[in-house]
């Protein structure tokens, strides 16, 4: 690309590669034409306005493996030309395309995107059945997960002086085969555990935390059909899907 435009378009660094002001130009020129090559791919797809095309998603794991069994197969009715691809870890820069949406919890948007509330979700200490929970050790989150911030400190705060933390994973499916296989309590989304029927909540009724799930998106994002329709879907049924049985209701509703 340096040899065909003959600038130089990257500095190297020990890090890696850094883009200089010329640089900058450059990818904010190509992201322009990337959308310009998008609405006309839109157009020809689907000239009567209906959403067509790929829609990229990211977002934990867990998240986008319940949307996929819960929320996308009747996206995907709704919009038949519609496709999903899902990531399950942040792009860089050069992974952001005009069909690119993101739903984290405590992560702050990046490359100009601003975030919508999506949803409440409820968690909840989880224990086996089968076990005494207090003389069960902790499950917990990885301390170097930033999106896992919020459940690294709730352990933090409630676990007692002589109990250990004996599993830790970076997402919480993982932490609830953990639970499941009777390593541990842990804190997980209710959504999740209560379709498990070997796991019981810890504590009373009223002991809920809740993560405010954020949908990420950028300003020319939402100008593409696919992305509102997609979004539209998402916050129409966001609350029936990660609270699902109306667990702790009387607690969301003061929360809200």
């Amino acid at each position: 690309l340096e040899a065909s435009l003959g600038t130089i378009q990257f500095l190297r660094s020990n890090s890696g590669l850094i883009l200089p002001e010329v640089g900058e130009k450059l990818v904010a020129d190509a992201m322009e034409v990337e959308r310009r090559a998008d609405r006309i791919v839109q157009s020809a797809a689907s000239p009567v306005s209906e959403p067509a095309g790929e829609l990229n998603v990211m977002g934990e794991q867990w998240v986008l493996e319940y949307l996929a069994e819960h929320c996308f197969p009747s996206l995907l009715v709704r919009h038949p030309k519609l496709s999903v691809r899902l990531t399950s870890r942040r792009q860089p820069a050069h992974g952001w395309t005009a069909a690119t949406i993101s739903l984290w919890f405590e992560d702050p948007p990046q490359m100009g995107e601003f975030a919508i509330k999506l949803a409440q979700v409820p968690h909840a200490v989880f224990a086996h059945k089968m076990h005494v929970a207090s003389d069960l050790p902790w499950v917990s989150a990885s301390h170097e997960a930033s999106t896992r911030r919020e459940t690294v400190r709730f352990i933090d705060k409630n676990k007692r002086p002589d109990e250990r933390v004996h599993f830790i994973a970076d997402d919480p499916q993982l932490l609830h085969v953990a639970v499941k296989a009777g390593l541990g309590k842990g804190l997980l989304p209710i959504c999740l555990a209560t379709n498990s029927p070997t796991l019981e909540p810890v504590g009373s009724p009223n002991d809920i935390t809740l993560r405010t799930l954020h949908l990420h998106a950028h300003p020319d994002t939402v100008q593409t059909l696919r992305v509102q329709s997609a979004i539209r879907h998402l916050r129409e049924n966001a609350d029936s899907l990660f609270n699902p049985t109306g667990y702790g209701s009387s607690i969301l509703r003061n929360a809200g």
